[in-house]
Protein backbone atom coordinates (compact mmCIF):
# COMPACT_ATOMS: atom_id res chain seq x y z
CA UNK A 1 0.00 0.00 0.00
CA UNK A 2 0.87 4.10 0.47
CA UNK A 3 3.79 2.75 3.21
CA UNK A 4 6.03 1.70 0.11
CA UNK A 5 5.03 4.92 -1.55
CA UNK A 6 6.21 7.09 1.40
CA UNK A 7 9.61 4.56 1.66
CA UNK A 8 10.48 5.26 -1.88
CA UNK A 9 9.97 9.12 -1.35
CA UNK A 10 11.93 9.35 1.92
CA UNK A 11 14.49 7.04 0.03
CA UNK A 12 14.37 9.07 -3.01
CA UNK A 13 14.47 12.57 -0.40
CA UNK A 14 17.80 11.38 1.37
CA UNK A 15 19.31 9.99 -1.76
CA UNK A 16 18.92 14.05 -3.38
CA UNK A 17 20.75 15.23 -0.06
CA UNK A 18 23.07 12.99 -0.46
CA UNK A 19 24.07 14.25 -3.43
CA UNK A 20 24.20 17.67 -3.81
CA UNK A 21 26.97 19.70 -6.72
CA UNK A 22 29.57 20.05 -3.77
CA UNK A 23 28.77 23.65 -3.92
CA UNK A 24 27.03 24.16 -1.00
CA UNK A 25 28.50 24.79 2.55
CA UNK A 26 28.81 21.47 5.05
CA UNK A 27 26.30 22.94 7.54
CA UNK A 28 23.81 22.87 4.45
CA UNK A 29 24.30 19.82 4.16
CA UNK A 30 24.68 18.88 7.47
CA UNK A 31 21.47 20.90 7.90
CA UNK A 32 19.76 19.05 4.87
CA UNK A 33 20.54 15.50 6.76
CA UNK A 34 18.80 16.90 10.13
CA UNK A 35 15.83 18.03 8.16
CA UNK A 36 15.46 14.36 6.35
CA UNK A 37 16.06 12.15 9.79
CA UNK A 38 13.36 14.08 11.67
CA UNK A 39 10.96 13.52 7.90
CA UNK A 40 12.27 9.72 8.19
CA UNK A 41 11.50 9.65 12.33
CA UNK A 42 8.11 11.73 11.73
CA UNK A 43 7.26 9.31 9.34
CA UNK A 44 7.70 5.82 10.45
CA UNK A 45 5.83 7.31 13.48
CA UNK A 46 2.79 8.04 11.70
CA UNK A 47 2.67 5.01 9.81
CA UNK A 48 3.07 3.25 13.41
CA UNK A 49 0.16 4.98 14.79
CA UNK A 50 -1.82 4.67 12.04
CA UNK A 51 -1.60 0.60 12.30
CA UNK A 52 -2.01 0.73 16.08
CA UNK A 53 -4.98 2.31 15.45
CA UNK A 54 -6.47 0.63 12.32
CA UNK A 55 -5.72 -3.18 14.47
CA UNK A 56 -7.09 -1.78 17.83
CA UNK A 57 -10.08 -3.03 19.07
CA UNK A 58 -10.24 -2.52 22.67
CA UNK A 59 -11.58 -5.22 25.12
CA UNK A 60 -12.94 -8.05 23.05
CA UNK A 61 -15.60 -8.43 24.98
CA UNK A 62 -16.94 -5.23 24.68
CA UNK A 63 -16.29 -3.80 20.89
CA UNK A 64 -15.88 -6.25 18.73
CA UNK A 65 -19.51 -7.83 18.21
CA UNK A 66 -21.33 -7.15 14.59
CA UNK A 67 -22.63 -4.12 14.28
CA UNK A 68 -20.74 -2.27 16.63
CA UNK A 69 -18.44 0.58 15.67
CA UNK A 70 -15.06 1.27 17.17
CA UNK A 71 -13.91 5.44 16.64
CA UNK A 72 -10.46 6.12 16.90
CA UNK A 73 -7.93 8.52 15.49
CA UNK A 74 -8.03 7.46 12.19
CA UNK A 75 -11.73 6.95 11.76
CA UNK A 76 -14.73 4.72 12.45
CA UNK A 77 -14.43 0.64 12.44
CA UNK A 78 -18.26 -1.19 12.11
CA UNK A 79 -18.07 -4.80 12.82
CA UNK A 80 -20.13 -6.21 10.01
CA UNK A 81 -19.32 -9.75 10.22
CA UNK A 82 -17.33 -12.23 12.85
CA UNK A 83 -16.36 -15.71 13.24
CA UNK A 84 -14.81 -17.14 16.52
CA UNK A 85 -12.93 -20.10 17.20
CA UNK A 86 -12.33 -21.48 13.34
CA UNK A 87 -10.21 -24.32 14.44
CA UNK A 88 -7.00 -25.76 14.64
CA UNK A 89 -5.61 -27.46 11.28
CA UNK A 90 -2.17 -29.15 10.93
CA UNK A 91 0.69 -29.05 9.02
CA UNK A 92 3.42 -31.79 10.02
CA UNK A 93 4.11 -30.77 13.28
CA UNK A 94 2.95 -26.83 12.17
CA UNK A 95 -0.72 -26.25 14.64
CA UNK A 96 -2.21 -23.40 12.94
CA UNK A 97 -4.87 -22.40 15.18
CA UNK A 98 -7.35 -19.56 14.02
CA UNK A 99 -9.29 -17.51 16.50
CA UNK A 100 -11.12 -15.55 14.72
CA UNK A 101 -12.24 -13.82 10.95
CA UNK A 102 -14.29 -10.44 10.90
CA UNK A 103 -14.95 -8.60 8.27
CA UNK A 104 -14.53 -4.74 9.01
CA UNK A 105 -16.00 -1.57 7.09
CA UNK A 106 -13.87 1.65 8.28
CA UNK A 107 -14.68 5.21 7.59
CA UNK A 108 -11.27 7.02 7.03
CA UNK A 109 -10.65 10.51 8.90
CA UNK A 110 -9.99 13.10 6.10
CA UNK A 111 -6.49 13.19 7.78
CA UNK A 112 -5.35 9.76 6.27
CA UNK A 113 -7.34 9.40 3.23
CA UNK A 114 -3.89 10.15 0.80
CA UNK A 115 -2.36 7.13 3.55
CA UNK A 116 -4.97 4.57 3.16
CA UNK A 117 -5.70 5.08 -0.38
CA UNK A 118 -9.47 6.15 -0.13
CA UNK A 119 -11.98 7.46 2.13
CA UNK A 120 -13.52 4.29 2.88
CA UNK A 121 -11.58 0.75 3.46
CA UNK A 122 -12.99 -2.65 3.94
CA UNK A 123 -11.04 -5.25 5.06
CA UNK A 124 -11.10 -8.87 6.34
CA UNK A 125 -9.37 -9.74 9.52
CA UNK A 126 -7.84 -12.99 10.44
CA UNK A 127 -6.54 -13.60 14.22
CA UNK A 128 -3.93 -16.95 14.47
CA UNK A 129 -1.88 -18.57 16.38
CA UNK A 130 1.56 -20.80 15.11
CA UNK A 131 2.84 -23.51 17.19
CA UNK A 132 5.84 -26.02 16.06
CA UNK A 133 4.87 -29.52 18.39
CA UNK A 134 8.91 -31.20 17.27
CA UNK A 135 11.80 -29.92 18.07
CA UNK A 136 12.87 -29.33 14.52
CA UNK A 137 13.62 -26.19 12.86
CA UNK A 138 10.13 -25.71 10.49
CA UNK A 139 9.28 -23.18 7.83
CA UNK A 140 6.02 -22.10 7.77
CA UNK A 141 4.58 -18.99 6.19
CA UNK A 142 1.78 -18.23 8.24
CA UNK A 143 1.41 -14.55 6.95
CA UNK A 144 1.66 -14.94 3.57
CA UNK A 145 -1.67 -16.95 3.31
CA UNK A 146 -3.82 -16.30 -0.04
CA UNK A 147 -7.46 -15.12 0.84
CA UNK A 148 -10.35 -16.13 -1.73
CA UNK A 149 -13.96 -13.92 -0.99
CA UNK A 150 -17.20 -15.44 -2.24
CA UNK A 151 -17.33 -12.14 -3.89
CA UNK A 152 -14.86 -13.72 -6.33
CA UNK A 153 -11.57 -11.22 -4.97
CA UNK A 154 -7.98 -13.34 -4.68
CA UNK A 155 -5.95 -11.09 -2.20
CA UNK A 156 -2.84 -11.15 -0.33
CA UNK A 157 -2.31 -10.06 3.52
CA UNK A 158 -1.58 -6.13 3.68
CA UNK A 159 1.70 -6.55 4.40
CA UNK A 160 1.41 -2.61 5.64
CA UNK A 161 -1.69 -3.47 8.32
CA UNK A 162 -0.44 -6.89 9.29
CA UNK A 163 1.31 -8.56 11.93
CA UNK A 164 4.67 -10.22 10.47
CA UNK A 165 4.90 -13.68 11.80
CA UNK A 166 8.15 -14.99 11.19
CA UNK A 167 8.23 -17.81 9.05
CA UNK A 168 11.45 -19.62 10.88
CA UNK A 169 10.18 -22.07 14.05
CA UNK A 170 13.49 -22.70 16.00
CA UNK A 171 12.10 -26.06 17.98
CA UNK A 172 9.44 -26.19 19.65
CA UNK A 173 8.08 -22.26 19.63
CA UNK A 174 4.43 -20.43 19.70
CA UNK A 175 3.41 -17.35 17.48
CA UNK A 176 0.46 -15.04 17.24
CA UNK A 177 -0.57 -12.35 15.12
CA UNK A 178 -3.02 -10.99 12.91
CA UNK A 179 -3.26 -10.64 8.94
CA UNK A 180 -5.40 -8.11 7.22
CA UNK A 181 -6.56 -8.51 3.60
CA UNK A 182 -7.68 -5.47 2.02
CA UNK A 183 -10.65 -5.82 -0.65
CA UNK A 184 -10.77 -4.12 -3.86
CA UNK A 185 -13.66 -4.26 -5.52
CA UNK A 186 -16.24 -5.94 -2.26
CA UNK A 187 -17.88 -4.82 0.69
CA UNK A 188 -17.04 -6.32 4.09
CA UNK A 189 -20.86 -6.65 4.51
CA UNK A 190 -21.43 -8.32 1.34
CA UNK A 191 -18.54 -11.39 1.88
CA UNK A 192 -19.98 -14.69 2.88
CA UNK A 193 -17.41 -16.45 3.20
CA UNK A 194 -13.84 -16.99 2.38
CA UNK A 195 -10.97 -19.46 1.87
CA UNK A 196 -7.40 -18.72 3.60
CA UNK A 197 -4.46 -20.61 1.36
CA UNK A 198 -1.14 -21.64 3.71
CA UNK A 199 1.71 -23.52 2.23
CA UNK A 200 2.97 -26.84 3.33
CA UNK A 201 5.71 -26.72 6.56
CA UNK A 202 9.09 -27.34 5.31
CA UNK A 203 12.46 -28.62 7.51
CA UNK A 204 15.55 -26.95 7.52
CA UNK A 205 16.61 -29.02 4.11
CA UNK A 206 13.58 -26.94 2.28
CA UNK A 207 11.55 -30.70 2.18
CA UNK A 208 8.10 -30.92 2.70
CA UNK A 209 7.00 -32.38 6.44
CA UNK A 210 3.35 -31.48 6.03
CA UNK A 211 0.38 -30.90 3.83
CA UNK A 212 -0.92 -27.82 2.20
CA UNK A 213 -3.76 -26.36 4.31
CA UNK A 214 -6.87 -25.12 3.17
CA UNK A 215 -9.74 -23.29 5.05
CA UNK A 216 -13.53 -22.30 4.11
CA UNK A 217 -14.63 -19.72 6.82
CA UNK A 218 -18.22 -18.86 6.38
CA UNK A 219 -18.55 -15.16 7.86
CA UNK A 220 -21.28 -14.72 10.31
CA UNK A 221 -23.44 -11.79 10.47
Amino acid sequence: MNKYLLSFSLGAVLFLSACGDGTSEESDVTSEDSNASEQASEEVETEENIEEEVTEEGDDSEVTQVGETITNEVGEITVVSRTDDVGIFESGPIKLTIEKANGNSMIVNSNYVDMLGGEELEYIQVDMTVENTSEDHITFFASQATMTTSTGEQIEPDMFLSDHIDAEFLGAITKSGTSFYILENSKAEDVESIKLFYDEAIDENWENVGEKIEVEIPLNK
